[in-house]
Parts: C-alpha cells; sequence; structure tokens
C-alpha cells in the first residue's frame, strides 16, 4: 500500500509518500481501506516540526482523521462486519466515559501511527459506524474538530437557548463549534479577520460578528455585544487566553483547545491578568471518545446537519493541503480524498 510518512528531523522536506506492506489484523481489530482523511492545525505543526510527542519514534504515520471502508475483521469482532463505514477515533483507547490518562495516551498521528494511509487497522472499539446521510470527504471532517466542539459545548457546558458562545475565527473546531451553538439555539459570536468569512458563518447562522482586525480588542467588543455581561462560554482556539478571560462573563467557562495564533510575546499588553481566574472556569477540552463521536454524526444526522468543507485535495495533494492549512484562509475543514 501507500502511505505517507513524517521522517526525522520532522519538516516539510521529510514529509515523504513511500510504498508499505499493508497492515495484518489481530482478533478484535478491523482493516479499513481509508477514502478520506481531514486535516486539523496539529497536523500542519507536526509537519513542521513545531512540536512533539514525549518519546515519539519517527518516522511515522501522519493525520488523525479518517473514514473509510471495512475489508477484513478478526475472529473476534462482533459489532463491525466488513462493507460497514466507518470513522476513527482521534484517540484510540478512549471509548467512552470520561477522560483519563490512560486513556489519551495514544493520539493518531502524533504519539503512535496515524491514517494517511491507503490500509489501516484499529481495535473495533476505536472505530464508529458512518450514517449513510455522511460521504466519506464529510464523516473524516468529524473526528478531531467536531469531536472537541462537542465535548466543549454539549457535554461541558451542556448548552441552553439564550446561552452565549464566542468562537475565534472560522477553522474546523470554531465552525463546528457555530453548528452545534445553534444546533442547541444558543446565541454565537464569531470572530475573523475576513469581512467575507464572516458572512459565511452569518449564513450558517452566526448571530454576530467581530473582524478582530479591525477591531483588535475583540474581547470589550463581546462584551459590548452581550450588554456589558461577556459571553457564557468561549471556544479558546487561538492562544489568547488573555484576551478571552476579559470576554467570558463572570461565572462563565473558558474552553481551552489551541493556540492557533501562535505565542504572544512576554511584554504583550494583553498578557494575563489572574484576577479574572478567580471568577471563571477554565476547562481543557482534549478531543473526546468514540462515544462522544457516535453521538455526534447522531445529532447531525437527526438535525439534517453537515459538516462544512472548505477545499478538498486529491491524495497526491497532501503538501498542498498542509500548505493551504498554514496559510489560515480555509473556512471549516479540509479534507484528503483518496
Amino acid at each position: 500500500m501507500k502511505a505517507y510518512k513524517l521522517h526525522a528531523p520532522k519538516s516539510f522536506e521529510n514529509f515523504k509518500l513511500g510504498d508499505y506492506p499493508e497492515p495484518a489484523v489481530n482478533d478484535k481489530q478491523v482493516k479499513i481501506q481509508v477514502k478520506a482523511v481531514s486535516l486539523n492545525y496539529r497536523d500542519w505543526a507536526l509537519a513542521n516540526g513545531w512540536f512533539g510527542y514525549p518519546g515519539e519514534k519517527l518516522p511515522f504515520i501522519p493525520f488523525s482523521d479518517a473514514a473509510g471502508l471495512v475489508t477484513e475483521v478478526g475472529s473476534a469482532v462482533t459489532k463491525i462486519n466488513v462493507g460497514d463505514r466507518v470513522a476513527v477515533n482521534f484517540f484510540p483507547n478512549w471509548h467512552a466515559g470520561p477522560f483519563s490518562l490512560k486513556k489519551t495516551e495514544l493520539s493518531l498521528g502524533g504519539s503512535t501511527d496515524g491514517v494517511l494511509a491507503e490500509y489501516v487497522t484499529f481495535d473495533e472499539d476505536s472505530v464508529v459506524k458512518v450514517p449513510q446521510f455522511f460521504t466519506y470527504e464529510e464523516a473524516a471532517a468529524f473526528p478531531c474538530a467536531g469531536v472537541t466542539a462537542w465535548h466543549a459545548l454539549a457535554i461541558q457546558a451542556q448548552l441552553k437557548p439564550g446561552n452565549s458562545v464566542l468562537l475565534q475565527g472560522t477553522g474546523g473546531v470554531s465552525i463546528f463549534g457555530l453548528q452545534i451553538a445553534k444546533l442547541f439555539g444558543a446565541q454565537a459570536i464569531i470572530t475573523s479577520s475576513s469581512d467575507e468569512k464572516l458572512e459565511q458563518a452569518k449564513a450558517l447562522g452566526a448571530d454576530l460578528t467581530i473582524n478582530y482586525k479591525e477591531t483588535p480588542d475583540w474581547e470589550a467588543k463581546t462584551k459590548e455585544l452581550t450588554q456589558g455581561q461577556g459571553a457564557d462560554y468561549v471556544v479558546e482556539v487561538a492562544g489568547k487566553l488573555a484576551q478571552s478571560l476579559q470576554a467570558v462573563k463572570a461565572g462563565g467557562s473558558v474552553f481551552l483547545i489551541g493556540a492557533v495564533g501562535g505565542p504572544a510575546s512576554p511584554d504583550d499588553a494583553k498578557s494575563l491578568q489572574m484576577a479574572p481566574i478567580f471568577m471563571n472556569r477554565l476547562q481543557s477540552i482534549y478531543v473526546g471518545s468514540a462515544e462522544m463521536l457516535a453521538d455526534l454524526f447522531k445529532a447531525f444526522e437527526q438535525n439534517n446537519i453537515k459538516p462544512i468543507i472548505g477545499k478538498t485535495f486529491g491524495f497526491d495533494e497532501v503538501k498542498d493541503a498542509l500548505q493551504f492549512m498554514g496559510n489560515g484562509s480555509h473556512f471549516g475543514k479540509i479534507v484528503v480524498k483518496f
């Protein structure tokens, strides 16, 4: 089979396509012919050598999100059949229940091999059946970004009508967050540096928008838009925690997810102040379980909601897809179709 591997030292130059043996299936595993994968900011950062995992072993197969067709099952498999369409969970050992370090010690395309290959094998409890409502490309968009947003807003926040949510940017997590916020009847506020993207967000149901290039004090604008109170919840993906703490209402929650905006300089005027922390709840969100993925599929299917795919690339265009991710011009998810 063909597969991409990231070789040492990590860089775009060492992100290479090669020929490898197809993986074997053990008693509890299923073999999947991958049909589509989607990209996350983490994939771009890893390919650029920006960070790594303790004890990581190069080369490894990158990327974490995939959907495909089951072509073989082990002798002890009982829940998955040949011919099933499935998606793979980001954490192969987090099947259900609350977070634990043990369940999250393996993350695909980082601390263990990922899914950017023509065939992969996983334990049957690490995959989720894909409803016929979704294409392979759509299904591949869910496992990391979708589950992360679902974990934050549906499970931790338990969103209710009338709640307000501030979403940063228009990448995968934030657009899923927008769709989930509207699913639960919440008010959605979204930021972007592009008026065009803000118009796209409005078309998806965004109630209020902020161009953070024109309004760098977006935390003050958020309070203005919420009658001086601040948002009930902030989905923090940009690495702007100080501003997020100013944008959330007293007693509200900031969900810490990523840092796509890069680190702030030590002399940044908006460096972290401690006072707001004592009034708010900070909750780290580290993707989620296969059970959450199944619940997310069900919620979107029952409410006739499709994930937003901004651009699709071919299998031989993976580096182009990563470059597109890196320049920040995408809206929603980027998908590679096999």
